[in-house]
């Protein structure tokens, strides 16, 4: 993997981590740096590199079993996106945004991006099954679709992980053309 990739990944691992659980993966410092929020510990690690190959720093046999599941879900949620997706991705968000100030993306920074923006901001996008479905239904409807019952149960599928939103998806594109 990318070293930018990395930084963007624990990034993200110590966001959801403060969401979930209310408190750090790690005590390390994030700052806001042009190209997104880096860890400079970790930056300090693999500095001059552009891929990471190996990583003789830290034992991943010391994580909790929820730390653990956080890395897990962030990596199966965020692995697919690129270095330089996830680095756009981070600028749109609001801890990033909030360290930087009024500085333009373009501009260098050590600002700290803080810990309870991040768990904040995280939080903010954990919803229960029935809000998630509600919110999705009320979208739907300003935009003049209106979900059924069944539509509203496939949703709450969705919602709770019993299947992917892929899988939703090929099955309607299915059901409408007949296969």
């Amino acid at each position: 993997m990318t070293a930018m990739k990395l930084e963007k990944l624990v990034y993200y691992c110590q966001g959801w981590h403060l969401a979930r659980h209310n408190r750090a993966l790690f005590g390390e410092t994030i700052e806001a740096w042009r190209q997104g929020p880096v860890v400079p510990e970790l930056y300090e690690h693999h500095r001059r590199q552009y891929t990471i190959s190996q990583w003789p720093w830290g034992n991943g046999t010391e994580l909790t079993a929820t730390e653990l599941a956080t890395v897990r879900w962030v990596t199966n949620e965020y692995g697919s996106f690129s270095a330089v997706e996830l680095s756009r991705m981070t600028h749109h968000e609001l801890p990033w945004k909030a360290a930087r100030g009024p500085l333009p993306d373009s501009a260098n920074s050590s600002a700290p991006v803080s810990t309870e923006i991040m768990r904040s901001y995280y939080s903010r996008q954990i919803a229960d099954t029935e809000t998630a479905v509600a919110l999705a239904t009320a979208n739907a409807a300003l935009e003049g679709v209106e979900f059924d019952e069944e539509w509203q149960d496939r949703l709450r599928d969705v919602a709770s992980g019993t299947i992917s939103a892929d899988e939703l998806i090929a099955a309607e594109i299915a059901r409408i053309s007949g296969d």
